[in-house]
């Protein structure tokens, strides 16, 4: 149901505490709530429960809401957060009733989805340019306001509003236009296989600075602030890849890769499509990434088939840089992020690593990795455009969620996607 300017009057009667008018929302959108629980716990009696529930925390707050004429989307939310608290909770996963939901709401008339309607918004999510993703990440899955939003980017209120408008608008019609085709799900972008275009449409946590792969980020950024920042391709063409720069560095079994095609993978990690896209011309390189990164595995407590990781390039005369210097910067982002925790360096082995070692770092009598660092191989070094016998590479990769979950106590990482921290 879409909000009209009496019921707009009414999210705000009920604001300021009229009981009669937050029950004439109830009655409004109770369809609407019902509808979306069920279809998120596959239970008519809990999806009771949930709605009930969501209700109560909407009464508590609806303080908190920027926008009357934003009331469905935002008690949308509401109730699949709620619904997916319940269904992890019989799981015995606990999480706080401040998480986000990963179902996203394009606007106040959405009151339910199919998985087909699911799998077209991921397309079209897909196909927005980096700044739109950034808006609707941040918007949708990390709850910015309008006001944090424009004051982020350094804009009106008002021209945030229409920004984000625009890009419903691009959506929606990315949307219709495949439904009017009559195009399955499994048929749209027939150059990314369903699986693939799902992954990519997730969330980017590195660009949520209140998720804890945000946090974590940033104060890694701190650490490398010298380095320039670079942005790489998600989708890497082994094919048309140098074969010697592939074979050293694909340490991964074959099946853990997410294939599109013959051809062309998502990365796996940061490594190899930074040193497929660097050239060297003898000035000294210093730079940094973040992203997400894809593997095929079984995900449980510590894994996940798409996680968030940054990785660290260094390029210079071997008289300017040593792997001592990079050591020191490993140790230093680490006291900036886990202060006072004991921590061990082990040597270990990479393919495209002539020297390569490893942190880890100490939890409840445990020990877990978390960052690796190494020396390239003369042949990486060569292909990069440098000189074997003047030049050396180096790289340092970390996990960002293994890092936030030593950081903030999460027990389980698939937590990590709805937490919010301060």
């Amino acid at each position: 149901m879409a909000m009209t300017r009496l019921s707009t009057d009414r999210v705000a009667r009920a604001r300021a505490g009229d009981l009669e008018a937050f029950e004439s929302l109830v009655r409004a959108t109770q369809r609407m709530a019902y509808g979306v629980a069920r279809s998120t716990l596959r239970d008519g009696a809990l999806a009771q429960d949930a709605v009930q529930d969501a209700y109560l925390i909407a009464f508590r707050r609806l303080a908190d809401l920027d926008d009357p004429a934003s009331f469905v989307p935002w008690m949308r939310r509401i109730v699949v957060t709620v619904s997916l608290n319940l269904r992890r909770a019989r799981r015995r996963t606990l999480l706080c009733l401040d998480d986000v939901p990963d179902v996203p709401v394009l606007d106040e008339a959405e009151s339910s989805w199919t998985e087909q309607q699911r799998q077209r918004l991921s397309h079209a999510v897909v196909g927005l340019t980096p700044e739109e993703r950034r808006w609707c990440d941040r918007r949708y899955h990390g709850g910015w306001s309008i006001a944090r939003l424009a004051a982020d980017a350094g804009v009106e209120e008002v021209t945030m509003r229409k920004r984000l408008q625009r890009v419903r608008d691009k959506l929606r019609k990315e949307m219709e236009m495949s439904e009017q085709r009559d195009i399955q799900a499994d048929e749209l972008r027939a150059d990314l296989p369903a699986r693939v275009v799902e992954l990519l449409a997730r969330p980017q946590l590195t660009g949520l600075p209140d998720s804890p792969v945000g946090k974590v980020l940033g104060d890694l950024r701190a650490v490398f602030a010298d380095f320039e920042e670079r942005d790489l391709p998600e989708v890497i063409d082994m094919a048309g890849a140098p074969q010697s720069i592939v074979k050293d560095a694909l340490y991964l079994d074959a099946l853990e890769l997410h294939r599109i095609d013959d051809r062309r993978i998502l990365r796996y990690d940061l490594t190899l499509p930074l040193l497929l896209s660097t050239r060297f011309d003898g000035r000294p390189l210093r730079q940094w990434t973040a992203g997400k990164a894809y593997r095929l595995c079984q995900i449980d407590a510590m894994h996940l088939d798409a996680f968030h990781q940054a990785e660290v390039f260094c390029m210079d005369d071997r008289a300017r840089l040593d792997p001592w210097q990079l050591t020191g910067r490993v140790l230093q982002a680490v006291d900036a992020l886990l202060p006072g925790r004991a921590v061990k360096i082990v040597p270990t082995q990479y393919p495209m690593c002539v020297q390569a070692w490893e942190l880890e770092v100490e939890q409840d009598g445990r020990w877990s990795e978390v960052i690796a660092w190494g020396v390239f191989t003369d042949t990486i070094v060569a292909h990069l455009g440098g000189d074997p016998a003047r030049h050396t590479a180096m790289g340092i990769g970390c996990g960002l969620e293994r890092l936030a979950m030593l950081r903030y106590g999460i027990d389980d990482i698939r937590k990590i996607d709805v937490s919010r921290v301060a």
